[in-house]
């Protein structure tokens, strides 16, 4: 079943009142979305530099300026994109 359509003619104060509040219930959820992603990438990035720090204390300790954490190459292979594995 289509939802009617409304013309400048035949809307009404009423459903011109519900199209507002359902227009400004999903920019309010997109607001939260946005709130969500930008809390993630936030922790992302704080998770990023605390694997760079375990990176720069495993080269003092191991006296090797390519060492690398393994708790730290752990997480980044875990937050890695995704490669893709379908084949053509």
């Amino acid at each position: 079943m289509t939802r009617q359509r409304y013309t400048a003619d035949t809307i009404t104060d009423d459903a011109l009142d519900e199209l507002y509040e359902t227009a400004n219930h999903g920019w309010r959820r997109g607001d939260e979305w946005k709130d969500r992603a930008l809390k993630a990438e936030a922790a992302l990035e704080r998770l990023t530099k605390w694997c760079d720090e375990l990176d720069t204390y495993a080269r003092v300790v191991l006296k090797d300026d390519s060492a690398e954490n393994p708790v730290a190459a752990n997480i980044r292979a875990r937050i890695a994109e995704p490669k893709e594995t379908s084949t053509p």
